[in-house]
């Protein structure tokens, strides 16, 4: 299995919904959020992951709303 191909798809996929998780956006994300930029890739992750739950809700909720 080729983990960069699977990271680059799922990347792709969330694009897709409008969720940018690029390195500027997340950085940008956990320094609004948590007050600082991430200092590792376990920070960066964490930051990611955050990012996309708030978004998804963000996008669930605008969806039901809709409904």
């Amino acid at each position: 299995m080729n983990g960069s191909k699977d990271y680059q798809q799922q990347t792709e996929a969330l694009r897709n919904f409008g969720i940018d998780v690029s390195r500027e956006a997340v950085e940008k994300y956990a320094l609004e959020k948590f007050g600082r930029i991430p200092q590792n890739q376990i920070e960066r992750d964490s930051a990611r992951y955050c990012k996309v739950m708030e978004e998804s809700r963000r996008i669930m909720k605008q969806g039901f709303e809709n409904v």
